[in-house]
């Protein structure tokens, strides 16, 4: 049984070894941190990664079409930031203004 439970528990810790956005977002103090602010977003870059962006930010984005990732704000229910990459590298971003029912959690 012993056995059992140490190779689920090594098992579980694999899951998410590897995964450079999930540990990122596990080092987050606290679970808004992944979301992003209007300095954060002041600070990307053209030209920069979706993981240099998510270093910056603390999370990654929502995919919300082909290339185009949406972060909603620390603080702002009604506001977000879209960021569209090609090839790996931001291409444009902007922000934009939500409507309706939050559903964070």
């Amino acid at each position: 049984m012993r056995k059992l439970c140490m190779l689920l528990f090594a098992m579980m810790t694999l899951v998410g070894c590897g995964d450079p956005i999930l540990e990122i977002e596990e080092n987050n103090r606290y679970h808004w941190q992944k979301y992003m602010n209007q300095k954060e977003f002041d600070s990307l870059e053209e030209g920069m990664s979706y993981l240099e962006v998510v270093e910056i930010v603390g999370g990654g984005g929502e995919a919300i079409q082909n290339n185009r990732y949406q972060w909603r704000d620390e603080i702002l229910m009604t506001q977000a930031y879209v960021i569209e990459f090609k090839d790996d590298q931001l291409l444009s971003k902007e922000v934009v203004e939500l409507k309706g029912h939050s559903n964070r959690k």
